[in-house]
């Protein structure tokens, strides 16, 4: 070390005591994309811009309110329901009542990427690529979120408006996002059309979902059906917009009444991906990233579109091919409750359960960020103890919170990391370090068999 060209005297020369650490990623902050009435903050548009929100509040300031839905009615031959409603799909988007889900469930901050306003028609290229403007290329969409580290969950409601195929398209793209980022979770809904007025043919529609999302990066989201019946606020201003003696009739006119309630329950008819956005942040900020988002009930929702029972639901969570559905079911007593815990990758032993992928997530881009420090760092033995010693005390730690199983850390994790340990001279010379971790993650307990047998009787 050279001599400090200093006059004679006392001077102070401070040592690191502690090496680097690794600092956690947050793990529950969704994306959205959608549809909105409005982008802008300072009359700047924010159009295929992600912008980190945190209330319902702060939405309606930046992106406005819900849209003027529009409904066809007509006569249906039936004296018990005299009449029928159907959607106008052009003026059907969801992105806002889905985000009162959002925040309903425990859902807290997140991005917005508005693709679009309510006077044009969904479609699909809206929700991913490119497009020029003042002479610049600009993305949109899902690939607007290439450049945003920190969502951990990518959320499309307004997927299901574009129909079956090019819904299942969307559902593609999100995948392969999540797989090419490495560092988020879809989650999907199952696509219901909602002018049905025949009972759900729950069979057929899983089918039709699973053939068409493919066979690609299945670990790299979940699906959740069925849809939602929630109570969603729907203020009368959005009923009567364009009835001025609306209440008048719904006070002494019997067949209003049932339209309006009929009007009602429609608007509030919503996929469930957003309300699982929420349940997610909630089980991750109360329990940890490694908690199934299981078994926890819905708020808002009154009732699923489905009433599923276990023979029904016994395909959707263990079907042969794999692609698990993760059902919404009532249960007396309990109310509306999430009752799967799977990913679309079922017949794979690393990634069938959700909170496992997810915890690997966590775990990785939280050791990938604290090892930036280390780049050009010698590679030596030197840094490969503190790489060691760093990533072995953020395990420890996410050990006692309970996220690994095991009797002690060494049950729990193992970090390799040297010259013949998993690096060769040749890595050393081509400036390669390497690191190997184990971690044993904790599984849900999704089948708990209970026995019971009758003991003789002592005499």
């Amino acid at each position: 070390m050279a001599q400090p060209l200093h006059p004679p005297g006392v001077y102070i020369a401070e040592q690191n005591a502690f090496p680097n650490s690794v600092v956690p990623v947050t793990t529950a902050v969704p994306a959205f994309i959608g549809y909105t009435e409005k982008a802008a903050r300072n009359q700047q548009s924010l159009t295929n811009v992600p912008t980190r929100i945190s209330s319902l509040g702060e939405y309606q300031s930046l992106f406005g309110a819900g849209p003027d839905t529009r409904y066809e009615l007509s006569a249906s031959g039936d004296e018990a329901k005299p009449f029928a409603l159907s959607t106008q799909t052009a003026s059907r988007f969801l992105l806002y009542y889905s985000m009162k889900l959002f925040f309903a469930n425990g859902g807290s901050d997140c991005y917005i990427v508005s693709i679009g306003d309510y006077h044009q028609m969904p479609g699909l290229t809206d929700f991913d690529g490119a497009y020029e403007e003042n002479g610049k290329r600009h993305v949109k969409g899902i690939a607007a979120l290439e450049t945003e580290p920190e969502p951990s969950l990518l959320v499309i409601p307004d997927a299901v408006l574009l129909g079956p195929e090019d819904c299942a398209a969307v559902q593609r793209l999100m995948l392969a996002h999540c797989a090419k980022m490495g560092s988020r979770f879809a989650i999907l809904d199952v696509y219901m059309d909602e002018n049905d007025q025949n009972q759900p043919d729950t069979v057929q529609i899983v089918q039709d979902f699973r053939n068409r999302i493919g066979t690609d990066h299945l670990a790299w989201g979940a699906a959740y059906y069925p849809w939602l019946h929630t109570s969603v606020t729907v203020g009368e201003d959005v009923l009567f917009r364009h009835v001025e003696q609306g209440q008048t009739l719904l006070a002494v006119n019997p067949l209003y009444q049932a339209i309006m309630t009929a009007i009602r329950e429609k608007l509030s008819f919503l996929p469930p991906s957003a309300a699982m956005a929420g349940v997610y942040c909630m089980v991750d900020n109360q329990m940890g990233v490694n908690k199934a988002p299981a078994n926890i009930s819905i708020n808002l929702a009154t009732r699923p579109a489905v009433n599923l029972t276990n023979e029904a639901q016994e395909d959707l969570n263990v079907p042969l091919d794999g692609k698990a559905v993760n059902a919404i079911r009532t249960f007396p007593g309990k109310g509306v409750l999430v009752w799967g815990a799977r990913t679309l990758d079922g017949n794979s032993p690393d990634w069938r359960y959700v909170s496992v992928r997810r915890t690997l997530i966590y775990i990785e881009q939280s050791v990938k960020y604290a090892l930036e420090a280390y780049v050009f760092e010698p590679n030596d033995s030197n840094t490969w103890t503190t790489v060691q010693a760093m990533i072995s005390n953020f395990l420890t730690n996410f050990w006692m919170q309970g996220g690994l199983v095991g009797a002690k850390p060494n049950d729990a994790f193992n970090v390799a990391i040297g010259l013949g340990t998993t690096m060769t001279l040749n890595d050393i010379q081509d400036g390669i370090m390497r690191v190997q971790v184990m971690v044993a993650v904790i599984r849900p307990a999704e089948f708990i068999l209970f026995t019971l047998e009758q003991k003789m009787q002592q005499v």
